[in-house]
């Protein structure tokens, strides 16, 4: 039997390792040794000046591109470079275009250049390009189920949700979402509902907006956007609603990624009727690439306007994020949706698929 004494040292033990694992979670990155640009720009004319040109920008008049299928990336658009994570092109840089599903002219460094050299002229490819105003594409975190995304995306992404019912038909929700990139900082979205609830099976909403990201952090690795949509049901006896929402995210340690939205539900004809929710998902990204599964948890509260915080309605979705090509513009979230209190529903399954139609075809490193 383990006296006072034992307990105490074992309970010391315990913390002596859960506080250092908890201090490193909540410091965020620690921050790296600053890249060498110097060295990055000798090797980026050594290696990569002859087709992308000197400036980052390939001069179509050059005899080396003349041979080229895929004419190289632009790497002086400042959208283009911004969108793309720095870990992304060094996978490229280090494996090859065939690596992560772009072009197999692109050839692999990793036997000619260490990890550092890698690491360097990336870095200097980055400056190739003044994105001071655009936000980093590191921020592109992955799509939770529920949860409000920070960052604006080139995206088309269906979303399924099926919710069985007992005494009455199972409901169906199909939701087609078009979003755009617009200037630097904005997404323009909309969006189509579909529901069929055993009786009807019909486009029930139209919803319509735009998003724009406030601000970021490069060393917390956060960013914060917000945005107004206004829905609008094909039922004219509806009333539109207006749905506010700000979103946020941030990458704690090198694995975990942490992001929260509040919506504001009002409908025009009654604000005094609407709700506000509440989401919040973690993500374990366990590997820089792309193509694996990212498992993760959300966790949803939903309350009235005039019941808020007596009447809240808590679910928990645990998911599980499946890369489906060689760079992940293709990927599927799949999740359940758990009640927590007294829903009519005891869970839901949710699918959601994305294409990142900006970094290529549908089609495009399956293989």
């Amino acid at each position: 039997m383990q006296g006072p004494i034992g307990g105490t040292a074992m309970a010391r033990k315990h913390l002596s390792v859960a506080f250092p694992l908890l201090a490193a979670l909540l410091a965020g990155p620690a921050l790296a040794q600053a890249p060498d640009l110097a060295d990055g720009r000798r090797i980026y004319d050594q290696a990569c000046a002859a087709c992308h040109g000197p400036t980052g920008r390939p001069d179509p008049s050059s005899p080396v591109l003349a041979g080229l299928e895929t004419p190289p990336a632009d790497l002086s658009d400042p959208l283009f470079n911004s969108r793309e994570p720095a870990n992304d092109w060094e996978l490229v840089v280090g494996h090859g275009g065939h690596a992560m599903g772009l072009s197999a002219q692109m050839p692999a460094q990793r036997e000619a250049l260490s990890a550092e050299e890698i690491r360097n002229v990336v870095a200097y490819v980055k400056t190739l390009a003044d994105t001071s105003d655009y936000p980093p594409g590191e921020f592109n975190y992955f799509l939770p189920i529920r949860t409000k995304k920070a960052f604006p995306e080139d995206e088309i992404v269906w979303k399924g949700r099926y919710t069985p019912l007992d005494g009455a038909p199972d409901v169906m929700r199909n939701v087609i979402e078009i979003e755009k990139r617009v200037g630097h900082r904005g997404m323009v979205v909309l969006e189509l509902i579909h529901e069929d609830d055993g009786f009807d099976s019909e486009v029930t909403k139209v919803e319509g907006g735009y998003k724009h990201v406030f601000g970021w952090n490069r060393e917390r690795q956060s960013i914060l956007s917000g945005a107004v949509i206004l829905a609008v049901p094909t039922d004219g006896d509806e009333s539109k609603e207006i749905i506010p929402y700000l979103a946020y995210a941030r990458m704690f340690g090198d694995d975990w990624v942490f992001q929260s939205s509040a919506r504001a539900i009002t409908p025009l004809d009654d604000a005094g009727d609407g709700q506000l929710e509440l989401a919040g998902a973690l993500h374990y990204r366990w590997t820089q690439w792309p193509r694996n599964v990212f498992p993760g948890i959300e966790v949803v509260a939903e309350a009235p306007y005039d019941h808020f915080g007596s009447d809240v309605q808590w679910s928990a979705i645990p998911q599980l994020r499946f890369g489906l090509t060689k760079g992940g513009h293709v990927a599927l979230n799949l999740g359940v949706e758990v009640g927590l209190s007294d829903q009519p529903w005891d869970y839901r399954v949710h699918a959601v698929l994305l294409w990142d139609f900006a970094d290529g075809s549908f089609f495009k490193g399956w293989r």
